[in-house]
């Protein structure tokens, strides 16, 4: 089933973390068969300074018995009067073999670049165990757990004057769904990503969502996500809040 996102209240920190939670994309899909999204945000501003933020997202998820893929395609475009201050393009690819009904093995591999972030360009290549606690979808709950590491390669823009980084991390998260009622459901996942080399330096992020079927094909969800990094590209330690209402058209 295809599933078209469609944001009607968005906001967002002004800086971005370098982490994509694919998680919340796969909580639901554990059956075989091709299931996907195209999600849209329109955000702006009119008064002392004119703002403009266009984003949008593609989602493919093609399940088998043994074998899962995933890729994600994001854009996200933005002015702030007149003048772009934001072209980010990501693309992600995973590769998830199924050992059993509950263990698997993946692998995956990601890019994303913003030529007007600090971050301007980062690269990842990684690999990891996944165990599914509760196998069958139909079940009120739902949890999986990774254990992984990953190659990033991380280019900062021309201003900034730290070296360009080359990390192998960690990479462990926990993916949780709960049917609260017949007609809504909380998601939950959380990520860490401690350097190997230095635990000091390390991201993570949790993101909850409560998702509301209005009708069969419409469905409201509200998400809160905490992010932080302890070495951000500007040397602070930053954290960060992010807040999205959306409606979800099912088809």
């Amino acid at each position: 089933m295809l599933r078209l996102i469609l944001p009607f209240f968005i906001f967002v920190s002004q800086s971005t973390l370098a982490i994509t939670n694919i998680e919340s994309q796969r909580l639901n899909n554990t059956s075989p068969g091709t299931k996907g999204n195209i999600s849209f945000t329109l955000d702006g501003e009119v008064g002392e300074s004119d703002e403009f933020t266009l984003g949008s997202a593609i989602t493919l998820i093609r399940s088998y018995t043994k074998d899962e893929w995933i890729v994600l395609l994001d854009r996200e475009y933005s002015e702030v009067d007149d003048e772009v201050n934001t072209d980010e393009t990501l693309l992600h690819i995973r590769h998830l073999t199924k050992h059993s009904d509950h263990w698997g093995h993946e692998v995956f591999t990601q890019y994303e670049e913003d030529l007007f972030a600090d971050l301007a360009k980062r690269s990842i290549f990684g690999a990891g165990a996944r165990y599914t606690l509760d196998a069958n979808p139909e079940l009120k709950t739902a949890n999986h757990f990774g254990l992984g590491a990953f190659y990033e390669d991380e280019e900062y823009a021309s201003d900034i004057t730290l070296d360009n980084e080359q990390n192998v991390r960690l990479n462990i998260y926990w993916a949780y769904r709960n049917r609260l009622a017949q007609n809504m459901t909380y998601t939950s996942t959380l990520y860490f990503q401690p350097d190997i080399r230095d635990v000091s330096d390390n991201k993570g992020i949790w993101q909850n969502a409560v998702t509301i079927s209005v009708t069969s094909t419409i469905s409201l969800s509200v998400t809160w996500d905490a992010l932080y990094d302890t070495q951000a590209p500007d040397g602070s330690d930053d954290s960060e809040l992010e807040y999205k209402s959306i409606i979800i058209y099912n088809f």
